[in-house]
């Protein structure tokens, strides 16, 4: 039989387990917190009719559509993100509590330029509440995003905040006609990734990234780019500060929404060392109607946005006459994780590892384990043909258990169980071949303990 070369499709990737456990655990935590708030989960499948995903969500994102033909030969594709899905499903079941306040996990696809640390398939852990106006929804969202960093140890960390009133004003005030302000706002959401510089050129007659490709400019002239330098230039940060600048250049109109969030939030003793106001912020879909987020670590700023979601009162009106307006925020789980590490890399899959000594008593060995899992003990019970102690021992290294039982005939006949510290003895196991050599060698790091007391004492070694 011929070999088929084992390789990921070009852009996609594997979870190995301890990267996996620490992405599980970010989102067990995350779901707590999401669920302490109220918010209900749903689930969608990965898969939409095409013209469900085409639509006002920008060009780019049209371009990055996996499209597919169905067995029964219809347009379907992937979904790129949580938010369409939800504004499908919340426009054909009626029957849904309003506010609905939902929360998704899952993987999202797009047919992006893979680079390090971007993929094609990734994960996003969405909140959102549909079906009010009510700028609570806003602080709602915020408040479990922050309260979810917090939860998880994502240190230092922003949530930067404007509004699509306000970057429409900046439009009316460029002297920009207003049908070219979505094409402004994905270029504003690149600035601070591509600087200044490259920023002005896409707003003008377009420049060359660094793979070469031509991104053809907008055509804006020198004076509506300047009128947007003038307003880029507005301080960030200090909530009041940010919004008397505001209303100074664009009007006190262009802002209130801001105001009024600014008032929550302090309410919730959010202060503007957590939540900033930054007139950069735009946010590049072009679903969003309101205010707008990005989270970005204080430390770790390499990573860009980590989340990032908004206002979205018109979405759910491409599937129903009902007005149903929205406001979510998504936490990217990968680009998170990747900023804050895999955790600690020799942390346990199991407290405890079963070796197999004698294959005539695997019905005891089975015995064993499943009384460590009733009490709640992660147990590993060695599942390989392996008969030696030392294989067996370099398994348990491997899956950074805790302690290690042996149950051979001497231990049999005096009706206890060997429990070996296995942190305290690696360097031991690794050069020990035999069990008596083994035995020899670890005599202050094992101890013998009645059959019938194992369970209990190693629920009192765990603690």
């Amino acid at each position: 039989m011929e070999k088929i070369e084992p390789q990921n499709v070009k852009g996609f990737r594997d979870l190995l387990p301890g990267y996996a456990r620490r992405k599980n655990e970010i989102i067990s935590a995350i779901r707590k917190v999401y669920e302490s708030y109220g918010f209900l989960p749903v689930e969608t499948p990965g898969l939409e009719y095409l013209e469900i995903l085409l639509g006002e969500y920008g060009e780019e994102n049209t371009k990055q559509i996996f499209r597919f033909k169905s067995p029964e030969e219809q347009e379907v594709a992937l979904r790129f993100d949580l938010t369409v899905p939800l504004a499908r499903i919340v426009a054909q079941y009626n029957d849904l509590p309003k506010p609905f306040k939902r929360y998704q996990v899952g993987s999202v696809w797009r047919a992006d330029k893979p680079d390090p640390g971007r993929f094609r398939e990734f994960t996003q852990f969405d909140v959102d509440v549909v079906g009010t106006s009510s700028q609570l929804a806003e602080v709602e969202v915020i408040g479990a995003v922050v309260t979810a960093l917090r939860k998880i140890g994502a240190g230092e960390f922003v949530v930067n905040v404007n509004s699509r009133k306000v970057l429409n004003a900046v439009v009316r005030y460029s002297g920009i006609p207003s049908d070219r302000a979505k094409d402004v706002f994905r270029v504003l959401d690149k600035l601070n990734k591509i600087g200044m510089q490259n920023t002005e050129l896409e707003l003008t007659r377009g420049r060359r990234d660094a793979s070469g490709d031509f991104i053809p400019g907008l055509g804006l002239t020198d004076a509506n780019v300047g009128k947007i330098k003038d307003y880029l230039a507005l301080p960030k940060g200090e909530r009041r500060k940010v919004l008397d600048e505001i209303s100074a250049l664009l009007g006190t109109e262009s802002c209130d929404d801001l105001k009024n969030l600014d008032g929550f939030l302090n309410i919730l003793g959010l202060g503007s060392d957590v939540v900033s106001f930054d007139p950069t912020i735009a946010r590049g879909l072009d679903y969003y109607t309101g205010p707008v987020f990005e989270v970005n670590l204080k430390d770790k700023p390499q990573f860009g946005s980590v989340a990032g979601g908004g206002r979205y009162d018109n979405l759910v009106r491409r599937f129903t006459e009902n007005d149903l307006p929205a406001v979510g925020f998504s936490i990217g789980v990968d680009r998170l994780l990747a900023a804050l590490g895999d955790g600690e890399p020799n942390a346990p899959f199991a407290d405890v590892v079963v070796t197999i000594m004698d294959r005539d008593k695997l019905d005891e060995y089975l015995k064993i384990a499943s009384e460590l899992r009733d009490a709640g003990v992660r147990t590993d019970l060695y599942l390989g043909q392996e008969k030696g102690l030392r294989k067996q021992l370099q398994y348990a290294d491997r899956v950074s258990a805790r302690f290690a039982i042996i149950l051979g005939s001497n231990e049999i006949q005096k009706g206890v169980v060997t429990v070996k510290d296995l942190k305290a003895g690696e360097s031991v196991s690794q050069n020990a071949a035999e069990r008596e050599e083994w035995l020899k060698k670890t005599r202050e790091i094992q101890r013998e303990i009645p059959r019938k007391e194992l369970v209990q004492e190693i629920l009192k070694l765990l603690s």
